[in-house]
């Protein structure tokens, strides 16, 4: 591999519908060229797959971790009830001193507070600490 494939794969790496005609004239090369360079690196397994970013198709809205300590109520009592909440994406039990914890998203802050404190009025559940997701590194 050389600085031009390096280039190439930087340039489909930003972009992988770069037509070849694009990245010919970044290159200085034949487009046939670049064709038989990309279609080798495909074939060497260098370029695996072509994919897209799909953006958040909501990029407004909040998830948030509720932190879950039962009291009265086992979590297999709880589960099937917060599940009925639209908001409530997944719902795990866990050990330590919690006993559940919930995935959440809510539209805006307002609304999360709001969803905290229904899940909090249910029977059976002591206590629920919120942990809004700041930032999503992967």
């Amino acid at each position: 591999m050389d600085s031009i494939d390096r280039t190439l794969l930087q340039l489909l790496e930003a972009d992988s519908r770069t037509p070849v005609k694009t990245l010919a004239a970044h290159v200085g090369l034949a487009r046939s060229s670049v064709q038989a360079r990309v279609r080798k690196l495909e074939e060497t397994g260098v370029i695996r797959a072509y994919t897209i970013r799909i953006s958040d198709p909501e990029p407004a809205e909040i998830e948030a971790y509720l932190w879950i300590r039962t009291g009265s109520a086992t979590c297999a009592a709880i589960a099937p009830v917060v599940s009925k909440f639209e908001e409530v994406l997944q719902c795990r039990s866990i050990s330590g001193d919690r006993d559940m914890v919930l995935l959440v998203r809510a539209r805006t802050l307002e609304s999360l507070a709001e969803l905290r404190n229904r899940i909090a009025a249910l029977d059976g559940i002591a206590n629920v600490e919120t942990h809004p997701v700041l930032k999503d590194w992967i």
